[in-house]
């Protein structure tokens, strides 16, 4: 008899490339893994996986067997999670991936009704501003700023969203407000890390001419939240995400210097992996966040 803990680990590794990888998300030892692995193989009498020591894929046999096995564990799945519905309601954990700033002051508030309606469901979030991977990360789901460049990931548009040039009332007190978008050049702006790249080139576009400035100044961070709260802090000139200081905005904590130009367009998708089943309580919470922010369209 197949143990279910067995097939789950061969998709993991099947879907990860490594069973390093897969023994994280299964929290076990890669010494456990490479056992139950073989022991699957000897019950099989089949080889699941060609092996080198720099690579591991599959098999022909290996890939027919990985096509049953999601099938069926996606199944399994979906007869587990009805059992549970049946009786408390939609539960188990969901791992949601967001960006830092994202995160922390707009996504946690946003997430409170999904929260109080599925009181059974564990929400784990996982806040970073580097590119989350699904294989090396335990995530059901992910909500990011940006296009896809993974074609086995599906991405589903939430949301309209422009980058924003703005600064603290206490910064323009000091040092007065850029009188052009080339003015930026000479001051103190807060530049962002993107994957490990200095944002330092802002564009925006004015009267349908698109414009460019190097900036520079005193203080970077690869945190989305950090960079947010140096600008409230008065400590110089930001770029981000209008969504996620629309609340400064409205407030008057941050001041829009550029109100008439049209800075860079990047939306807001929800992300997951395709060929990993969706349980009922990862559809809701999917359903749930493209009615949540379609009222920002």
């Amino acid at each position: 008899m197949l143990n279910f803990a067995d097939i789950q680990l061969f998709i993991r590794i099947s879907q990860s490339g490594s069973i390093t990888r897969a023994a994280k998300l299964q929290t076990i030892t890669p010494a456990t893994a490479s056992a139950a692995l073989k022991r699957l193989e000897q019950q099989l009498d089949t080889q699941l996986f060609e092996r080198s020591t720099r690579s591991l894929r599959l098999t022909q046999a290996g890939e027919d067997f990985l096509n049953y096995c999601e099938q069926s564990w996606q199944i399994l799945d979906e007869g587990i999670a009805v059992l549970q519905q049946r009786r408390v309601g939609l539960s188990g954990e969901i791992h949601l991936g967001a960006p830092s700033d994202l995160g922390r002051n707009r996504l946690d508030e946003i997430l409170e009704p999904f929260r109080h309606q599925h009181p059974h469901i564990n929400l784990i979030m996982h806040l970073s501003d580097t590119v989350q991977d699904f294989y090396q990360n335990p995530l059901d789901i992910v909500v990011r700023y940006g296009a896809l460049r993974d074609s086995n990931l599906i991405a589903k548009k939430l949301s309209d969203n422009e980058r924003v040039i703005c600064a603290a009332p206490s910064y323009l007190a000091r040092y007065g407000q850029p009188d052009s978008f080339e003015a930026l050049a000479l001051h103190n702006c807060i530049c962002y890390y993107r994957n490990g790249e200095l944002f330092n080139r802002w564009r925006a576009v004015f009267q349908d001419k698109s414009r460019e400035v190097v900036v520079s100044g005193d203080r970077a961070a690869d945190d989305g939240a950090m960079v947010r709260q140096w600008a409230l802090r008065g400590h110089g000139i930001a770029y981000k995400f209008r969504f996620d200081v629309c609340h400064d905005l409205k407030q008057g904590r941050l001041i829009d210097l550029f109100p008439q130009a049209k800075c860079e367009q990047v939306p807001l998708y929800v992300i997951y992996p395709s060929k990993q089943y969706q349980s009922a309580r990862i559809k809701a919470l999917i359903m749930f966040l493209q009615s949540a922010f379609s009222i920002f369209n």
